[in-house]
């Protein structure tokens, strides 16, 4: 989590590139390089400028190459500095770092830049790194605790194997603390049991029904699989629990994912979306799901993709994403947190487009479907336990 940091450089100076990216990959970090990244016939516009809008930091490689040069490399320092607009000034988010001898832009030069020195410069900018990564995370821990009423505990724990390469299960998650809660307590044998299953899939894919190792083909880097547990929201009667997880088990990327839970308290159970609304209702917000969550998605793929007049006319929910990716079916939607002022559908990697579409999660605000409902007892309930 706050972990994807964006690498923009000019082709010349790819080498010193793909040395940050790795120190960065073993330093936990995620970063982003197009060489890397990118896989033959993707539109590497899309992806490149959906990689920046994404990434949590930025670093600039500044040389007498990027500098100086006109095109792409340009643009992307136009649109680091557009998205800098949208942060904190307090925020590290573009760290300037000088490889060679040259002059630092004008438009870059309110920024603390670092100079390459084998022996440092990596270690300082991975310093910014964690110092940023550490405010989001006590924001993030602030926002919940705003409306928490129950203290909890982060957990991590780390299963290592190594058969040529390595093989590795990291699991973080959170406990509640007052044991003397029932509600509470079982919750918390929730969490346990979604991550020992995680464990135990994990383990899976590279045991043989032996029980010993699987020989890789090749000498490719260690697998992975990682997952995290966080709250996304906490009240005195509802809990919405959020797993991220990530897995890396070669190939030209990983892929992550992400399930949401959301349970009642006092007692505990879990809601579904179709829950919250009466039978009559169904047909209606069903086909309101749909076309909202067309339009939000239709909207994020066209800010990337920067149709023409005749293809935005063209565009149809079955053209422009997977076929019946969006139809009015609750399946399609059961993915959600709940928030707030909001319910938030989740839709994860090739849910309704390829790779390169990612995770989109769109929220819906209460305010929106509450006047389209014949019945809103139950929705009315859900937001009452919110307060």
């Amino acid at each position: 989590m706050h972990d994807k940091v964006f690498i923009s450089y000019a082709k010349e100076d790819f080498a010193f590139a793909e040395k940050l990216h790795d120190f960065l990959e073993e330093n936990s970090f995620r970063p982003w390089l197009d060489k890397k990244a990118l896989l033959p016939g993707q539109d590497w516009n899309f992806i490149i400028r959906k990689a920046l809008r994404e990434a949590n930091y930025i670093i600039l490689l500044l040389s007498s190459n990027s500098v100086q040069k006109r095109g792409y490399i340009q643009r992307e320092f136009k649109l680091a500095l557009e998205y800098y607009e949208e942060k904190l000034e307090e925020d590290i988010y573009l760290i300037p770092l000088k490889i060679n001898d040259c002059e630092v832009p004008d438009r870059l030069s309110k920024f603390q830049w670092v100079e390459y020195d084998s022996k440092n410069c990596f270690n300082l900018v991975l310093t910014s790194l964690s110092i940023q990564r550490q405010k989001y995370v006590e924001f993030d821990n602030k926002q919940i605790a705003q409306k928490e009423l129950f203290e909890y505990e982060e957990k991590e724990e780390v299963f290592e194997y190594f058969n040529k390469i390595r093989f590795d299960i990291n699991n973080k998650y959170f406990q509640f603390i007052d044991e003397s809660n029932p509600n509470l307590n079982e919750l918390n044998q929730i969490i346990k049991g979604k991550k020992i299953e995680h464990t135990t899939f994990a383990r899976k894919q590279f045991h043989e029904i032996t029980g010993k190792l699987i020989k890789p083909y090749s000498l490719q880097i260690g697998w992975s699989f990682d997952v995290t547990f966080f709250p996304n929201l906490i009240t005195k009667s509802i809990v919405s629990l959020s797993e991220d997880s990530y897995a890396y088990s070669g190939g030209a990327h990983g892929l992550s994912y992400i399930k949401a839970y959301n349970y009642i308290l006092n007692p505990v159970f879990e809601i579904t979306l179709d829950d919250l609304f009466e039978y009559d209702d169904h047909e209606t917000i069903l086909n309101f799901l749909s076309n909202y969550c067309y339009e939000e998605l239709r909207k994020r793929y066209n800010e990337w993709t920067e149709p023409t007049e005749q293809e935005l006319e063209e565009q149809t929910p079955n053209t422009l994403f997977w076929e019946d990716s969006l139809s009015p079916e609750w399946d399609k939607f059961s993915n959600f947190f709940i928030s707030k002022n909001d319910l938030e559908i989740i839709f994860n990697t090739y849910s309704v487009s390829g790779f390169a579409f990612g995770i989109q999660i769109i929220p819906i605000p209460y305010k929106k479907i509450l006047p389209l409902l014949k019945k809103s007892k139950n929705l009315k309930e859900l937001i009452k336990k919110l307060k």
